[in-house]
């Protein structure tokens, strides 16, 4: 649209310049895809997460029906719990130095979220419900300059939908002779994981 082109997210992308050269259309494509697709995505496997979680944590539950208090940091810390964002692929720039590793520019790596969102040095026992306490380390959304644009929305999004959740049952547990059915890398969360709403 040239000129034409409306003052948004999409055309700011299209005008962005890294070391004076535009982004590569297959870059342009890759965020895009990220922004609309995977954000689908990525709540649908929130849900799933959080729902099992709640499901098989009946005192828990029974809590946030009670006192739902700040739900956002109840939502993360069921996500860190069980991280169904498993990693995030990156390419140095600099040489860089990791756990005395040398890694060169252009070195491919994957970075673990799940593996750090249940480091045992930070959080202990890494399957322990304690919000407040492991709120500031949770890397659910990333952190630094990477930390997920979208985190906002989707919390907010995850906050309706466990109070809907919450305010129109009595319990949420999982089915009967439920077969329940884990993602497979590189997803995470649940693939199959039949609830029962009473």
């Amino acid at each position: 649209m040239g000129s034409a082109a409306p003052k948004d997210p999409t055309t700011e992308l299209l005008g962005i310049t890294v070391n004076g050269r535009l982004l590569p259309d297959a870059d342009i494509v890759s965020i895009l895809r990220n922004w609309t697709a995977g954000d689908l995505g990525s709540i649908a496997a929130a849900v799933g997460v959080i729902f099992h979680f709640l499901a098989t944590h009946p005192g828990i539950q029974e809590a946030l029906r009670a006192h739902p208090g700040n739900l956002a940091i109840a939502i993360d810390e069921m996500l860190r719990i069980d991280d169904p964002f498993l990693v995030s692929r990156r390419v140095t720039t600099v040489a860089s130095h990791v756990a005395g590793f040398v890694l060169e520019p252009d070195t491919r790596i994957y970075l673990n979220w799940t593996s750090a969102n249940r480091d045992e040095r930070v959080f202990g026992n890494p399957d322990a419900y304690r919000p407040e306490e492991h709120a500031a380390y949770n890397l659910v959304y990333g952190t630094g300059i990477h930390v997920c644009p979208g985190r906002p929305l989707a919390t907010l999004e995850l906050i309706v939908a466990v109070q809907t959740l919450l305010g129109m049952t009595a319990r949420l547990e999982l089915a009967a002779d439920a077969e329940l059915v884990r993602e497979t890398y590189p997803l995470g969360g649940w693939r199959q994981m039949p609830v029962r709403l009473r």
